[in-house]
Formats: C-alpha cells, sequence, structure tokens
C-alpha cells in the first residue's frame, strides 16, 4: 500500500491540506503547532481498522461544527484482493503525482481508491470510498479498512505485545496457527493451579453463597473458587510476551517497548503496510535511531524482497530530533506550515537537494527552525555567532536560539541558492554574504521572494569591508591575530603584493608603514582586505571568532559605517517578533 495523496478540511487546527506524497519514507518536521501530528491523526482515523472514534466538538476547526470534518486519502498499490469487483473496483480512481485525480484510471495513470471520513454536528463519523461524481459513496466497514495494512505506533504500543483482538501479534500468529486451543489451555493450567491451591477463606465464602442459594430455592451442586477466563478476557490482553526470566516485556523501557511493537507490526501486517509513528525518537538513543531508520529505508526502499517483488508499503513520520534529521535524505523531509487554518507540505527541489543536504549533514537542528540565517562562509557566520552573544545582553538575554535563528554556513557560491529553497520550504530566511560577486538567484529575486538581503555596499568581500570600516586601533589587532593564526613572514609578504611595497623587512605596524613608507591609509587597508580575502586568513571559526571580537569592540566607535549598519539590519531581522 502506498498513500498518494491526503486531503484535510476543517479538521482540528487543519482548515485545509492538499498533500500529494512522494517516496517510501516521509518525515515530517516543522515548528510546534504546525499540525504535523494532526496530519498522522487525519490519515490514522480514516484508515485504521476501528469500529468506534469517539469525535468532541473540539475536533472541528475553531470549533465550528455546523462546518463538518471531510478527510480524504487516496491509497495506491492496491492488493489483487482489493482490486476486485466485489471489494473496490468499481470505485478505482486515476492518479499521477500531483495531478488531479481522474475518476477512472486510464493508460498511464496508476489505480486508486480514494476513502473519505465525514464528521457532522451529530459528531457520528462515516467511511466511504468516493468516486467523484460517478458513484454513490460505498459504506466502508472497519473489516473493509483492515485491508488497507494500516497501523499507528503511538500510546497503545503495549498492546501489540499482547495477543489481544487487532494486535500485530495477533495477526502473526493467526497466520501461523489459531489463538484457541492455546487461550483454552491456558484456562485449564489456570483452574487446575487455583485447585491445587489451598483456599480456606474463598472455600468458606462458597459454601456461604451456596447455601444462601438454597435459601432462595436454588438447587445448585457444591461450589468451589475457580478462574472463569472470558472474566479476566485472556484473548484481550491477558496472554503477553515475557522475557526468560518471566517479566512482561510491557515492564521494560520505553525504548525497548516501541522498537519491539514496531518490529511485530512490520511483521504482522507484511511488507506492503502503511506505518504511522509519531515523534520517531521518542524514548530512543541516537544510535537506536539511526538503526531504526537504516532499518526502514532498507525495508521500504529499493531492495527486493523474498519473493523478488519490489519492496513496498510506506512509513510516515514525525520527529523532532536533528539525529533523525541527520539520517535521512533531505528528499525524505516533508517541512510542515500551517498559516491562518492554510496547512501546506513541502518538499526540497531535486535541483537543490545536493546543496541542502551538505547543510543538513553539518547542522541538522537548523531544520528544526524557525528563522535562518545564510551566510556566504565561515568568516560571516564567525561574525554572526559572536554578534549573538552581545545583542542577546541589550535584549534581555535572548539569543539567537530563544527566537528559533540559526545561522548557517552556506558554503560559498551556493548560498543565495540554499536560501532561495530554505524560503521555499517555508521559513524565514536572510541572506548575509559579500558583494564582491553577482548571486544566483539574484539580489532582487531573493527580496521579491521575502527574504532578507544583507550584502556590504560596493563590491567588497567582508575582509575589505572590514578592514574599510575598522579604527586603526583595531585594524592593528586584525594584523596580530593573521600573523599569530599565520606567521609574520606570509602575511607581511601577502599584503606586499598589494600595496607595491615590500613590508617584509619592516616591523608589523601599520603607523611605521603610514609614517615611514609614504603609503596612504586607503591603499594600507585595501591591501590588508585584499590579501586576508585572498589568502583566506579567517576561513576557520576560530581565527573568524577572533576577528568577529574585534569587530564587536570597534561597533561603538563607528556606527555611521557600512559594517555597523548592516550588522544592525542583521541584529533587527533576528530579534523581529
Amino acid at each position: 500500500m502506498h498513500i498518494r495523496h491526503v486531503s484535510i478540511s476543517r479538521f482540528r487546527g487543519i482548515r485545509s491540506l492538499n498533500w500529494h506524497l512522494d517516496g517510501r519514507i516521509i518525515c515530517l518536521v516543522g515548528p510546534g503547532d504546525s499540525t504535523k501530528t494532526t496530519i498522522l491523526d487525519a490519515i490514522e482515523l480514516t484508515l485504521a481498522p476501528k469500529w468506534f472514534v469517539p469525535f468532541t466538538d473540539a475536533d472541528f476547526y475553531q470549533v465550528r461544527t455546523e462546518e463538518p470534518i471531510s478527510i480524504e486519502v487516496t491509497v495506491g498499490e492496491l492488493s489483487d484482493e482489493l482490486l476486485a469487483d466485489d471489494k473496490c473496483g468499481l470505485y478505482l480512481r486515476g492518479y499521477q503525482p500531483n495531478q488531479p485525480l481522474i475518476d477512472d484510471p486510464e493508460d498511464g495513470w496508476e489505480p486508486v481508491i480514494t476513502v473519505q471520513l465525514r464528521v457532522s454536528d451529530d459528531l457520528e463519523p462515516h467511511w466511504e470510498l468516493i468516486k467523484g461524481g460517478i458513484l454513490e459513496p460505498k459504506p466502508l466497514s472497519w473489516r473493509d479498512r483492515e485491508r488497507l495494512s494500516m497501523s499507528r505506533l503511538g500510546n497503545d504500543v503495549e498492546r501489540h505485545l499482547t495477543w489481544s483482538r487487532g494486535s500485530a501479534l495477533a495477526r502473526i500468529t493467526e497466520k501461523n496457527t489459531p489463538t484457541g486451543p492455546a487461550l483454552a489451555l491456558a484456562n485449564r493450567a489456570a483452574n487446575a493451579a487455583i485447585a491445587g491451591t489451598p483456599q480456606a477463606d474463598l472455600e468458606s465464602a462458597a459454601n456461604i453463597a451456596q447455601e444462601a442459594a438454597k435459601e432462595f430455592g436454588v438447587n445448585v451442586t457444591p461450589l468451589k473458587p475457580g478462574l472463569d477466563a472470558s472474566a479476566l478476557s485472556l484473548g484481550s490482553g491477558a496472554l503477553t510476551l515475557h522475557d526468560d526470566q518471566s517479566v512482561p516485556l510491557r515492564a521494560t523501557g520505553l525504548g525497548t517497548r516501541r522498537l519491539t511493537a514496531l518490529g511485530i507490526q512490520h511483521i504482522g501486517l507484511g511488507p506492503d503496510a502503511i506505518i504511522l509513528v509519531d515523534e520517531v525518537e521518542h524514548g530512543l538513543e541516537p544510535y537506536r535511531i539511526r538503526r531504526l531508520l537504516k532499518k526502514l529505508s532498507d525495508d521500504k526502499g529499493v531492495s527486493d524482497n523474498a519473493d523478488g517483488a519490489l519492496a513496498q508499503g510506506q512509513v510516515l513520520m514525525t520527529t523532532h530530533s536533528p539525529t533523525t534529521i541527520m539520517a535521512l535524505p533531505v528528499q525524505s523531509l516533508g517541512f510542515v506550515r500551517t498559516i491562518a487554518g492554510s496547512t501546506t507540505v513541502a518538499t526540497v527541489s531535486e535541483d537543490a537537494r545536493e546543496a541542502l543536504q551538505s547543510i543538513v549533514r553539518r547542522i541538522s537542528h537548523a531544520v528544526l527552525a524557525r528563522k535562518i540565517l545564510v551566510c556566504e562562509g565561515k568568516t560571516e557566520e564567525a561574525l554572526c555567532r559572536v554578534m549573538d552573544e552581545v545583542w542577546s545582553e541589550a535584549h534581555d538575554g535572548y539569543s539567537f536560539a530563544c527566537n528559533g535563528v540559526v545561522p548557517v554556513n552556506g558554503g560559498g557560491s551556493e548560498f543565495a541558492k540554499s536560501a532561495a529553497e530554505f524560503r521555499h520550504l517555508g521559513y524565514e530566511v536572510a541572506v548575509f554574504g559579500d558583494s564582491d560577486v553577482s548571486i544566483t538567484p539574484s539580489r532582487d529575486s531573493l527580496e521579491a521572494d521575502g527574504i532578507t538581503v544583507v550584502l556590504w555596499d560596493g563590491t567588497l568581500a567582508s575582509e575589505e569591508r572590514i578592514t574599510a570600516d575598522l579604527p586603526l586601533d583595531k585594524l592593528q589587532m586584525f594584523l596580530e591575530i593573521a600573523i599569530d593564526e599565520r606567521d609574520e613572514e606570509s602575511v607581511l609578504s601577502s599584503i606586499s603584493a598589494h600595496l607595491e611595497n615590500n613590508l617584509t623587512t619592516c616591523e608589523a605596524s601599520i603607523s611605521t608603514w603610514l609614517s615611514t613608507l609614504g603609503c596612504t591609509e586607503a591603499k594600507v587597508r585595501s591591501a590588508i582586505g585584499k590579501a586576508a580575502k585572498k589568502k583566506g586568513w579567517f576561513k576557520d571559526l576560530n581565527a573568524g571568532q577572533r576577528l568577529a571580537d574585534i569587530v564587536c569592540s570597534a561597533l561603538p566607535e563607528i556606527p555611521d559605517t557600512d559594517l555597523a549598519k548592516k550588522l544592525a539590519a542583521i541584529e533587527e531581522w533576528a530579534h523581529a517578533t
């Protein structure tokens, strides 16, 4: 089975959602209250084989019960059983990715069915197969929905560790042998154990009950204590998995219970199953998360099943864990956003996957942010991180982290492209970089898309902008850090190449160069900036942070410079509500 399309109207926080799904493994990410879990709830309520589902007024969008809930889930890769006319064959529709459904499958269109769940103000749910306006909807019983092989790993995880009705463990057993004989034997053994154990108090009460029955005209044989299997509900959860120490598996840790239950569901439902998992990382250490995702990816990927058929089925999950995000390819991520009840699930475009995959591998927590500051390179990233410490003091201790802002290294020339893709995925985005080369997409294009663009005036790299605006004493500190990070001869030689003066025989003093070599201040500043840019003196985060410390200390002295104004623009964007 494979969910191809989900449409949700007026369900909880979702006024509308029109989502075409693509992929075997889909992980929904997004800020809190973006309706990730609500999407899973809607799918579960529509496809789960439950005969009773309680609804309340709170399940309606904005508690407006006069507007009914409608959830439509379109499922493909149907079994031969479902394709039969007496099941769903007369209600087959046609599907192509990102195209409107058609009411009869044609060549090149996949045959699918659409299950609709409707709930009106009487709070009674109705499950139906729908086919546009061609046929009347066909009611679906819970047994019909059971054939769709959908299950959710959630609060009832312990149920799948028992032989209760409908559990995955019961399904495994029923495929091999009926559970009735085992339960009958368990009942007989329990009664024998009770009968062989002295129970004076219980026997005395049984004798009193027998005499009381006689008093009311009931002629009963001698009564004794015994077990009633139906009262104990042995077939509804009393029979559970135990370890070799007779400890119920339900008493183990949460992570162990969740993984075991998921494994049982995976086998019990079969390889074609649709499995929903909310907060897949819950109760799991990072290494267990990675192992789980590797297993799911192998099973739902391109590997073959034992019978040679291509692996099928689907896993839909949500996460708040950087480990989960890092372990998955970016094309498996669905970015959920809800604005005024309108919910969207965006995916990374094919031509941006490589650039974003690099960012996600390095700083996966950025995907969990609300606002992303895409810096051209390490120099700009380090500058922003140090400035964050200064700015937080002026904003009652609110740092980037408190405001949901994450600065990321955009990887050089691709930084504008990465910023545009993050914006497409629903993030608030700003870009911060050099102005010495043109960017793609263009500045106008980025701004038209709602992205804040912070580039230096002129055609300068960040190192050149900094050396142009720093006070001379701070510029001297800039020079000394470069020498400390590299070595004096190479630094002075690099500057000499742009100054047309040999500085290698001079002391490393800007004031000396100005007074004895006849160099102008503008030329010295330009030469230092060009050398820093060409040789990458501050391209690693350690050197970049030392440079940023100098800039921070200098800003109060240079409020009218382009350096100070552009950094102030970043501060304003980061701390805007």
